[in-house]
C-alpha cells in the first residue's frame, strides 16, 4: 500500500521502534493533506482529482489510522522505561495536633517487581524471635540476611513483639511534620522497608516499591471508661454528686452522665480489626420518671455541642443519646487529649427527669449499663379506731408545717401526694385505714376535721419522718393509729339535773346518823 510505504520511509523511528530500538521520546511529523497530494503526484497519479476523490480519502483514513497506532505504541514505550520509585512516604491520618510521632525502621524492604522480601544485618540475628521469624543462615554481598514471618503466625504477635523491640534494631528516629488543615502527619523520603510509628499511635507498615505510599490511622491509644452517672440536682438545689436521694412525686432531679471515648473502638484482631469510630451512644432507662428531652445537653473535650448528635426518649421513657465520631470524610472530628488523659475524650450528658405518680408504688431509679441511681419516695398507712376496734366516719387533713398537702387517688385507693392534686381530705369515713404515699422525707402533722358521731375529736398528731416507710420496702411497716374516745352524757335544758340526787342523799345520810344515835342510847340502858 503506497500510505504504508510513504510512512516506512518518512518515519525512520517506527523502523526503529520494530527494531525495538528506539529512544524514550520520538517527534512525530503530522502530515498534511497537501503533503499528501504531493506524494499522490510524484508517484504518477492522474490530475483529474474528481475521479480519485474516493481513492484519495480511503488512503488518508489508513493513514491516519497508522499513525494513530504509532502515537499508541510510543505512549506505551514511555510508560515502561518511566523510572521505578526508590522513596516512600507514610502519611498518618487522624493525627493528634501536639504529639510527637517518630517512624524507626525495623527492616529494610528488597524487591522484584512486586514481590517483597525483608532484610536485616546478619548481626541482628540473634534479637530475632525465633517463634514468630525464620531467617537465612547465609548473609547476602552486604552482610544482611533475609527474614519472613513463620506459617500460622498471628499478625498480632508480630506487631506486639514489633512494639516492644522496634528500637533494638537502631532505626533512625525519623519525626513526622504535622499538617494542620487536614491533621495528617507525614514521613517523606524513606527508603523502602518495614516501620514502627510510634505515638498514641504504635502502628507498623511497609514501604516498598508496589505500594511506595501508605496510610495509617492514629487510634490514640487510650481505653474507653465505662459511663458513670450521678445526681447533681434536687428540684433545683445541687447536690454533690449523689447516688441516692430523698424527694417526693414531682421532684425534679438533674442527672449527669461522664464516660471516656476515644476514636478508635476494637472490632476484631490486629491489625484490621481497629476502626475509627462513627458513634458514641448512651441509653439512660428510668423507672417512675419522665426525662425532659430539652433539657438534654451533650458535652465533649469540655465543650457543649450543639449539632452533632441525636437526642430520642422512646415510648418506654428510655433516652439514648448517640454523638457522632467520624464525619463524611472517614476522619475523626474530635481530638484526643493530651497530657494527663492522653488519646481520651471526654463526653458528659446532662439532663433533669420528674418523678411520677408511679414512684407512689414503684420505687423511682434511673439506669445505665453498671450505674443504677434511686430516688427514695417514702409512705405511712393510717387507720382509725375507738381503741381496740376499727372506726369509721372520720377525715383527716395532712400538713407539712404550714402547708396543707394535696393528692391524687389512684386505682388501688391510695393517696398520691401531688402538688396539683385536687383531693385535700384523707377519707375514712367508709374504710377505717388508708395509705397516704409519694412522700419525701418530711416530718407531718394530721388534723382530723371529721369526727365519727358519738365520738370525741382527736388531738392533732405527729407523724416523724424516721417513721416513714421507703415505697417498695415490704419487710416494715409504717401505721399511724388515731383513736377516738367515746364522751360522757351531759344534762339537757329542763332535765331534773342532779338537785334530786343530792337531796336523797342527804336524806340518807341524816337516817344513818339518827339510826346510830338511838342504838347507843339503848346499850347505856
Amino acid at each position: 500500500m503506497l500510505a504504508y510505504e510513504s510512512r516506512k520511509s518518512r518515519c525512520p523511528h517506527m523502523q526503529a521502534i520494530e527494531r525495538g530500538s528506539c529512544g524514550r521520546s520520538v517527534m512525530i511529523r503530522t502530515a498534511t493533506l497537501n503533503d499528501l497530494n504531493k506524494i499522490y503526484t510524484n508517484k504518477g497519479f492522474s490530475s483529474n482529482r474528481t475521479k480519485r476523490k474516493g481513492n484519495e480519502m480511503k488512503n488518508v483514513k489508513k493513514f491516519m489510522s497508522l499513525m494513530i497506532a504509532v502515537v499508541m505504541v510510543l505512549a506505551m514505550a514511555v510508560t515502561s522505561f518511566a523510572e521505578e520509585p526508590t522513596k516512600g512516604t507514610i502519611t498518618v491520618k487522624n493525627a493528634t495536633k501536639g504529639y510527637e510521632y517518630t517512624a524507626y525502621k525495623v527492616f529494610d524492604a528488597t524487591y522484584d517487581g512486586d514481590a517483597v522480601s525483608y532484610t536485616t544485618p546478619a548481626a541482628n540475628a540473634s534479637k530475632l524471635d525465633d517463634s514468630l521469624f525464620g531467617w537465612s543462615t547465609a548473609a547476602d554481598e552486604n552482610g544482611n540476611i533475609s527474614v519472613w514471618v513463620k506459617d500460622g503466625v498471628d499478625d498480632a504477635d508480630v506487631i506486639d513483639w514489633v512494639s516492644e523491640h522496634y528500637a533494638d534494631f537502631g532505626g533512625t528516629a525519623i519525626p513526622g511534620v504535622f499538617d494542620e488543615t487536614d491533621s495528617t502527619v507525614t514521613f517523606s523520603n524513606l527508603d523502602f522497608g518495614y516501620y514502627y510509628i510510634t505515638s498514641g499511635l504504635g502502628a507498623t507498615v511497609t514501604i516498598n516499591t508496589a505500594a511506595p505510599t501508605a496510610e495509617v490511622y492514629d487510634k490514640n491509644d487510650a481505653e474507653d471508661a465505662d459511663p458513670t452517672k450521678t445526681i447533681v440536682s434536687v428540684d433545683g438545689t445541687a447536690v454533690d454528686n449523689l447516688t441516692e436521694t430523698d424527694a417526693h412525686v414531682g421532684s425534679v432531679i438533674g442527672f449527669e452522665i461522664n464516660a471516656i471515648t476515644t476514636n478508635w473502638v476494637y472490632e476484631g484482631n490486629e491489625p484490621s480489626g481497629w476502626n475509627i469510630r462513627e458513634e458514641w451512644t448512651v441509653t439512660d432507662t428510668p423507672t417512675s420518671m419522665s426525662i425532659d428531652e430539652a433539657s438534654v445537653h451533650v458535652y465533649v473535650n469540655g465543650t457543649e455541642i450543639t449539632s452533632g448528635f441525636t437526642k430520642a426518649i422512646a415510648d418506654s421513657g428510655a433516652l439514648t443519646v448517640t454523638i457522632d465520631m467520624m464525619d463524611d470524610n472517614g476522619n475523626s472530628i474530635y481530638p484526643a487529649n493530651l497530657g494527663e488523659k492522653e488519646g481520651q475524650i471526654p463526653v458528659k450528658v446532662t439532663y433533669t427527669a420528674t418523678v411520677t405518680k408511679d414512684a407512689g408504688e414503684t420505687p423511682a431509679k434511673n439506669e445505665i449499663p453498671g450505674t443504677s441511681l434511686k430516688v427514695n419516695t417514702y409512705q405511712f398507712d393510717l387507720e382509725k379506731t375507738d381503741g381496740s376496734t376499727a372506726l369509721l366516719g372520720a377525715k383527716f387533713e395532712v400538713y407539712n408545717g404550714e402547708t396543707k398537702l394535696t393528692f391524687t387517688v389512684n386505682e388501688a385507693g391510695h393517696y398520691v401526694y401531688d402538688a396539683q392534686g385536687t383531693v385535700d381530705q384523707i377519707d375514712l369515713t367508709e374504710v377505717a385505714t388508708a395509705t397516704i404515699t409519694g412522700l419525701d422525707k418530711w416530718d407531718l402533722t394530721l388534723k382530723e376535721v371529721v369526727v365519727p358521731k358519738g365520738y370525741n375529736q382527736a388531738e392533732d398528731t405527729a407523724v416523724l419522718k424516721d417513721d416513714l416507710k421507703l415505697v417498695g420496702d415490704t419487710t416494715s411497716t409504717a401505721t399511724v393509729t388515731v383513736v377516738n374516745k367515746q364522751g360522757s352524757v351531759l344534762p339537757s335544758t329542763g332535765g331534773i339535773g342532779t338537785t334530786l340526787f343530792y337531796v336523797i342523799g342527804a336524806i340518807l345520810v341524816l337516817g344513818s346518823g339518827v339510826l346510830m344515835v338511838s342504838k347507843k342510847r339503848m346499850g347505856a340502858n
